[in-house]
């Protein structure tokens, strides 16, 4: 069995993909503290997970120029621009990985875009005692959407790439955040 993923190619043009790219290099990518010999950098707007508290902060807003791709990826998600709590840039030299994980579960909705080269992104689950395995194919220019099942029962992670890839990964908040969020207001 596959995970369920909603998955829509060419979202941008070649050239939009190239603006996008040029306006994330001008954001303030910054490598990981937390995993130095990774090579991948990021940087977020609106809120952040920060790993070293276990907790998510607010940070700046998000720039103007990732307005259309947000519409894009709120329709696809089915959920109002608003609804968009935190925007993460990565950018993946080679080399880079993610390991298997979950979302923390102050975020819901998961929508990433994938720009630069393609990436085969890795599904897992534990199904009696093993690892039940799915890679699923991200081409440039791609946009998908992690729910339900494939956000809270498939882990997912990224072998080493071999060329850079960018992504932007939109995500919204779950009840949970939410009432985290309000605590952080109060």
């Amino acid at each position: 069995m596959r995970p369920e993923l909603k998955l829509a190619e060419e979202i941008v043009t070649p050239a939009e993909e190239a603006d996008l790219i040029a306006l994330m290099e001008r954001s303030g990518l910054v490598q990981f503290a937390y995993d130095p010999d990774n090579p991948r950098s990021s940087t977020s707007f609106g809120w952040k997970y920060d790993f070293r508290g276990d907790t998510f902060v607010p940070c700046a807003p998000m720039p103007a120029g990732f307005d259309r791709v947000a519409a894009l990826a709120a329709a696809f998600a089915g959920v109002a621009v608003g609804d968009l709590a935190e925007c993460l840039l990565n950018r993946y030299d080679p080399g880079a990985v993610i390991q298997p994980h979950f979302d923390k579960p102050c975020w819901e909705h998961v929508v990433g875009i994938s720009l630069g080269s393609a990436a085969t992104m890795e599904f897992r689950r534990e199904v009696d005692g093993a690892w039940e395995q799915a890679p699923l194919e991200l081409p440039p220019r791609s946009m998908y959407l992690l729910a339900g099942d494939t956000r809270h029962v498939w882990q997912r992670g990224l072998p080493p790439v071999r060329s850079t890839r960018w992504s932007i990964t939109f995500r919204t908040f779950s009840a949970e955040g939410l009432r985290l969020r309000d605590q952080a207001a109060a």
